[in-house]
């Protein structure tokens, strides 16, 4: 069961890396919430979304991927969206109403087509953010990478804990992202669990 935190704590992961079940079982052991955003074209078995679908929220995130949305058409656009949905709402049985735009990048366009397909939500890849975003356009407070340029060569790990204080003491928002792939590559794991440590011990 995912704790209630007296705060907006949120955190998801994209792509559908087969370590997302791993990212899945750390989630579990600090009881933290966390989302998922799978496209259709991923690493991730059948079994796989359907086991992750049972504790944790399960996002939609396209049908294969697209390195710029802005640069298809509209009805494209949607096709991706539409198809990836009704894929993991089958395959969950549940109503799927989160949505991540592939590499952050999206237009106007894409914002109507995500609502045109029944999204409540939008995910950007923005960081920084410790206030209530606007839900189509989402920012976050930190990605789960060793080097961004919005960390001004501060450790992520510090980065995050400096903001999930100052989100925590204004009652505010404090969203952590990234992609399980990349964390078992940059070898974060240890730096990912200590932060997590460090929002149980907080709350």
């Amino acid at each position: 069961m995912c704790r209630l935190l007296s705060m907006n704590f949120f955190s998801s992961w994209d792509d559908g890396s087969r370590y997302d079940l791993k990212m899945a079982n750390l989630l579990r052991k600090y009881n933290l919430t966390g989302t998922f955003f799978i496209p259709t074209n991923r690493e991730l078995k059948v079994e796989d979304i359907v086991y992750l679908a049972q504790d944790f929220k399960i996002g939609a995130h396209t049908r294969s991927h697209p390195d710029d949305m802005k640069k298809l058409s509209f009805p494209a656009q949607v096709f991706e969206i539409a198809s990836n949905k009704g894929f993991l709402e089958g395959l969950t049985g549940q109503k799927i109403e989160d949505f991540c735009y592939p590499s952050g990048r999206y237009s106007n366009k894409t914002i109507d087509a995500v609502k045109m397909c029944g999204f409540k939500t939008a995910r950007t890849t923005l960081v920084g953010n410790i206030k209530k975003p606007n839900p189509f356009k989402i920012e976050t407070t930190v990605h789960v990478y060793p080097n961004r340029k919005e960390y001004n060569r501060v450790n992520w790990l510090e980065y995050a804990k400096k903001k999930f204080d100052e989100a925590k003491h204004i009652d505010g928002y404090f969203h952590i992202w990234g992609h399980s792939e990349e964390v078992n590559r940059y070898g974060l794991w240890d730096e990912l669990e200590e932060l997590f440590k460090y929002v149980y011990d907080k709350v």
